[in-house]
């Protein structure tokens, strides 16, 4: 069984876009990522995103570069957009599509972004690991990682780490038993 990771940055007041949708605050990445992240990201063979992350990504500098080698599928309920190469426009529920998935073989599944879908399969119980990067800013309004209502998770703790820029990064596993 694949595990699916959930990895995306927030403010430090939850916010994982203003209101707008733009992400002008995110810093870029720092020089020195740390080698065990660098490993993480060389699992992954397969990316999970809403239509808003996918559209918000297409113009980040280097855009569809971060798909590039990865089975990418994009759950949206808009019919009309247009074919992208080695993009895949998933039309189904994500908790049903990412079940058949998970049970693929394969490499880590990365939920890439989306404050709706990943409340939706946080609560399905399909998330394995929770790696949230905190950027050293609040905005004080915006689009929430977490949608209300929201079910209670058990985590277990794995790691905790600053980065040389002041991002923080917290890195959980969902708790398989209570």
């Amino acid at each position: 069984m694949r595990d699916v990771l959930l990895n995306l940055t927030t403010s430090l007041d939850g916010f994982i876009a203003d209101l707008d949708g733009g992400i002008d605050w995110l810093m870029p990445p720092p020089e020195d990522v740390p080698e065990e992240y660098v490993a993480l990201m060389d699992t992954v063979d397969t990316l999970i995103m809403g239509r808003g992350t996918y559209e918000t990504s297409l113009v980040l500098e280097g855009g569809l570069e971060v798909f590039q080698g990865k089975r990418v599928y994009v759950f949206t309920s808009n019919r009309e957009l247009a074919p992208v190469a080695g993009v895949e426009f998933v039309h189904e529920r994500p908790e049903t599509f990412v079940a058949r998935l998970k049970a693929e073989d394969g490499g880590t599944i990365w939920l890439f972004g989306g404050g709706q879908l990943a409340t939706a399969l946080s609560d399905a119980g399909l998330i394995d690991e929770y790696l949230i990067a905190i950027q050293p800013i609040l905005l004080g309004e915006g689009i929430p990682l977490w949608l209300s209502p929201h079910s209670r998770t058990l985590l277990d703790g794995a790691s905790a780490r600053v980065w040389s820029d002041g991002l923080v990064v917290l890195r959980y596993r969902r708790r398989t038993t209570i």
